[in-house]
């Protein structure tokens, strides 16, 4: 079941943390090398990310937070914020819960994100930005109509990297 979350008090935080918390472990201590532990690094990231999406992830107009449930557990969710041109979004942060990897899931969220936004809006645009080794997400993303459309990525600040391509997804071409 698609849920899309509009508000900071529809948001379900232990559920998304649930969904993160796998590949925050990994990442966190390298955020925060002054955390004694990976779980003190952990309980810090998890703390500032609970006190984002409370606040300042919905302050801007056109984002949405996007998970798939199943019996009331969130299994996998997405984030979109807005870009420039009308009915255009970046997809970030898609991930399942690992209890939950290769049953679909991701697909499933995309698959119903898309016609959500497409019954809602008419035609729109998504990019998505993808390591080049997660052959997973890229197959995903293919699989719900994306196509390569870049071999790097270009963050906010402008850098480039080569390490991650451009998925997009135009409902107009297909």
């Amino acid at each position: 079941m698609l849920l899309i979350i509009k508000s900071a008090q529809e948001m379900d935080t232990p559920q998304l943390l649930a969904i993160y918390r796998e590949s925050s472990l990994e990442n966190c201590q390298g955020m925060y090398p002054e955390e004694p532990t990976p779980e003190a690094a952990l309980a810090r990231y998890e703390s500032e990310f609970s006190a984002w999406m409370g606040g300042a992830f919905f302050d801007g107009p056109g984002r949405y937070w996007m998970a798939e449930s199943a019996d009331g557990v969130w299994v996998s969710t997405l984030r979109l914020f807005p870009m420039e041109g009308a009915h255009t979004w970046l997809v970030d942060g898609l991930e399942t819960h690992p209890a939950h990897w290769r049953q679909g899931h991701a697909a499933r969220l995309l698959a119903e994100t898309i016609r959500a936004l497409e019954e809602e809006y008419g035609n729109i645009v998504l990019f998505a930005d993808v390591g080049k080794r997660n052959i997973a997400s890229l197959q995903t993303h293919l699989r719900a109509g994306f196509v390569r459309e870049k071999e790097t990525w270009t963050e906010e600040n402008g850098k480039t990297t080569d390490r991650r391509c451009t998925m997009a997804y135009r409902s107009a071409q297909r």
